[in-house]
């Protein structure tokens, strides 16, 4: 004679939690990207000085006895009194660390800061301006288009010369000022507050959170449609490594419509969420 048994199920415990991030995740190549340009512009070592507009300068060089050394020397021209820092760095040049009358440090590679520019811009379309389907491969098309022709023209420097002269510098303080705050701000988007943005899912029941301070509304599975949408190569592929955009639609007389953008790793979650909405709290007796 068997007795009843409590109600069991190795899966009635289980839940898969799905978080919904804000397009801010997308903007980790800025403070990737701006601390290894502060990074080459501290090795670099080199220096930034202010001078008036019509300065001139004259270049002496002096070689050595043994004819392997050569000592060049700079003479600034000015009508006007030089700016202060740069008195600093005429009275501090018998020191024995003459860097430092010019701190600032700055690279002598105009590139960095137009490949920083760029890459600033790049992400601010990406991230405001949906690519989707064949206007993905179109954008791809023609960046590869002008980065073969940056590299015949032989790179940002001259096309910017040829432009007027032009040239964008960045200097370290600015590379780590823009890069820090996006790091900081970033941090707290994706481990904080977009962790207030969710879908829950277990055996025979949903659980969504879609802002921050929403209510949380549950929805029983049956009946339930998901669909994955990852078709925005930039965002979903490149920047965000396999992300996706998430579409529930529930069943019924109130049936809803929600969307949960931006989840990382959607495709291996979705399929772990499938094979749980699949499983049922099972009572045996």
């Amino acid at each position: 004679m068997s007795t009843p048994t409590e109600p069991t199920s190795a899966y009635s415990n289980r839940e898969i939690r799905l978080i919904s991030h804000s397009s801010l995740f997308y903007w980790w190549p800025v403070w990737v990207f701006g601390f290894f340009m502060a990074i080459w512009t501290s090795m670099e070592n080199d220096r930034m000085a202010v001078v008036p507009h019509d300065a001139t300068m004259k270049t002496s060089a002096v070689e050595s006895s043994d004819g392997k050394n050569t000592v060049r020397t700079y003479t600034l021209k000015t009508a006007y009194d030089l700016p202060k820092q740069s008195k600093r760095a005429v009275e501090h040049t018998d020191q024995d660390n003459p860097g430092d009358a010019f701190p600032i440090h700055i690279s002598q590679h105009a590139w960095l800061g137009s490949l920083f520019v760029t890459i600033l811009l790049f992400v601010i379309v990406i991230t405001n301006v949906p690519l989707r389907g064949l206007w993905s491969f179109l954008v791809i098309i023609m960046l590869i288009v002008v980065a073969l022709f940056i590299h015949v023209l032989h790179g940002w420097d001259d096309i910017l010369e040829r432009l007027g002269n032009l040239r964008v510098y960045i200097n370290l303080a600015g590379y780590l000022t823009i890069s820090t705050f996006v790091f900081i701000v970033w941090c707290l988007a994706t481990f904080l507050f977009d962790r207030r943005s969710y879908v829950v899912f277990t055996p025979g029941q949903i659980r969504v959170c879609e802002h921050i301070g929403d209510s949380v509304r549950t929805y029983d599975t049956m009946g339930v449609t998901m669909q994955k949408q990852r078709d925005d190569l930039f965002r979903h592929y490149i920047l965000g490594f396999g992300s996706g955009d998430l579409i529930l639609k529930t069943s019924g007389a109130d049936s809803h419509e929600i969307k949960m953008p931006n989840i990382l790793g959607i495709g291996w979650q979705l399929r772990a969420v499938e094979d749980l909405l699949r499983e049922r709290s099972v009572t045996t007796g």
